[in-house]
């Protein structure tokens, strides 16, 4: 199977699971509150930064130079837009629209990380990252969809801005799948520009949201290791 194939099979499996959490917030409307949703935020950034881990290591190792130049772009870039957002957002809901944003915005490299590990890493590991990230995709629908409906958006224009942030992981994947049918040299930069971008996303969310439930982060981070341990 040709290596765009698999990243747009993965893309469009990201795509529907974003998907899925948008549509699940009509079960969830009524009975999530606020503490429910930075809890459900939190196992998120868990899982984002065990992804991030995992689409990182096994590429310092192989080429430690454009594995460097990924990490450090996928850092800067995410850094560079959180400022430009947050200096051009005002209200008292600026925090949600910054999260909407993080969201919207994490899910290129994200995309592009994901889906391109079934191209160049063991099928197990890509499988558990794969299986993962639809899991807080999952979670990330429907924290979007809530998001957006909090700000006074009908539902059914929060529920197309869900499936509209899963179209840009699609086209992560997409975008990955077609530079790396042309050479899988780019691999480890692709990878780590993608977990550098997720891990600034980490970071910067902690930081600005100042609270952090410790067991939904840890059990984020513990279902990739898990996964990869127990499928053959």
């Amino acid at each position: 199977m040709s290596v765009l194939i698999l990243a747009t099979i993965g893309g469009t499996v990201s795509f529907l699971s974003t998907s899925l959490g948008s549509v699940l917030t009509q079960v969830f409307t009524k009975t999530s509150s606020l503490k429910n949703l930075h809890m459900s935020m939190d196992f998120t950034l868990g899982v984002m930064l065990s992804a991030a881990a995992f689409l990182i290591a096994p590429e310092l190792a192989s080429n430690i130079s454009l594995s460097l130049m990924g990490l450090t772009l996928g850092l800067v870039s995410i850094v560079l837009l959180h400022q430009y957002i947050h200096k051009h957002t005002h209200g008292k809901n600026k925090s949600s629209y910054l999260l909407i944003a993080a969201l919207i915005f994490h899910n290129f490299p994200e995309g592009m990380g994901a889906e391109a590990s079934l191209a160049g890493m063991e099928w197990n590991t890509a499988i558990s990252l794969q299986a993962a990230i639809a899991i807080q995709n999952v979670v990330e629908g429907m924290i979007l969809t809530l998001l957006l409906m909090s700000l006074g958006v009908r539902t059914k224009w929060a529920l197309i801005g869900g499936v509209v942030s899963g179209v840009v992981e699609l086209g992560g994947g997409v975008i990955a799948g077609l530079v790396l049918h042309q050479t899988l040299l780019l691999l480890p930069f692709l990878l780590s520009l993608a977990g550098g971008a997720m891990m600034g996303s980490v970071a910067l969310e902690i930081w600005e949201t100042k609270r952090l439930n410790p067991a939904q982060f840890i059990m984020g981070t513990a279902i990739i290791p898990i996964m990869n341990y127990f499928l053959p």
